[in-house]
């Protein structure tokens, strides 16, 4: 009985601190479905420092960073995947920030972004606590996609 008692004193410390695995599972699940501001131009243009939805014509999966999915061994690196859940709208890490990496090009300096210009994929300011790009690397025999073994899609802090 003496136990029995220590587990429920226990359980009850840790339900009213939040550590349980289900609380620490739930407030996940809660950061990365929170609904974000995104960007909307009644031109049309996507400019630097828009905030944005990446939608696969071919899968039509909208891409999706995992950051609470880290990758071992590694300094700030976290998954990618794509999601084909149609109604996910404008999630927390589904929403991505367009940065021109160049302030001055062929096409000028004005903040429009345009085809065939560098730009950089960043995480949105609300998800996570320091800004993240999107990288890609070529597939090889010690580094691919776990899912779709082509290549991996990343979110790295360098």
């Amino acid at each position: 009985m003496e136990l029995q008692t220590i587990q429920q004193t226990d359980y009850q410390a840790k339900m009213t601190t939040g550590k349980l695995p289900f609380a620490k599972t739930s407030a996940v699940h809660e950061t990365a479905y929170k609904k974000v501001p995104w960007t909307y131009s009644a031109d049309g243009c996507i400019r630097s420092g828009d905030c944005l939805m990446f939608k696969n014509k071919k899968t039509n999966g909208w891409l999706a960073m995992n950051a609470n999915d880290k990758l071992p061994g590694t300094e700030e690196r976290y998954m990618c995947t794509t999601t084909a859940d149609e109604g996910i709208g404008p999630a927390n890490r589904a929403v991505f920030k367009i940065i021109r990496v160049e302030g001055s090009d062929m096409f000028g300096s004005d903040d429009i972004v345009r085809y065939g210009q560098k730009i950089r994929i960043e995480s949105n300011p609300y998800a996570f606590r320091k800004s993240l790009c999107l990288s890609s690397t070529p597939k090889s025999q010690s580094n691919y996609s776990p899912v779709s073994r082509l290549n991996e899609a990343t979110m790295h802090g360098k």
